[in-house]
């Protein structure tokens, strides 16, 4: 049997206040939850207010993973700051709608969307149903 593979978190810059997170692999275990939302944390400290979760090669969240993302969603709210969703898979963006998740954080087609987003002056923040 195949052990899964740990959640991969690669992060890139995008504009000069825009931080793009790369998830890769499964949302689903308590030590992975752990580490996004440290990297939030580290984030907020580091004065990154404009977040993107890109979810294009995440192929599983599970409820926890759900929760965490919700979390750092508030936690962002909370520092002033804003995240956004990218490029769901079909799979994840039927757990987001279940979940009703899909009414709350903004979510985009691309990061690329996600980030031009952020770079409106005077919007809200809603994204794509």
């Amino acid at each position: 049997m195949d052990m899964p593979l740990p959640l991969r978190i690669e992060t890139r810059q995008v504009e000069p206040d825009i931080t793009v997170v790369e998830l890769i692999g499964k949302i689903t275990m308590a030590a992975e939850i752990r580490r996004i939302e440290g990297l939030v944390e580290e984030l907020i400290e580091q004065g990154r207010k404009k977040v993107v979760f890109d979810l294009a090669a995440v192929d599983y969240i599970d409820s926890s993973g759900m929760g965490t993302i919700a979390h750092c969603f508030t936690r962002m709210a909370q520092s002033g700051g804003g995240l956004r969703i990218a490029s769901l898979k079909e799979r994840v963006k039927q757990l987001f709608k279940i979940t009703r998740l899909d009414t709350i954080l903004p979510s985009f087609e691309s990061a690329a969307a996600a980030c031009a987003e952020f770079t409106v002056p005077g919007k809200s923040g809603a994204g794509t149903p």
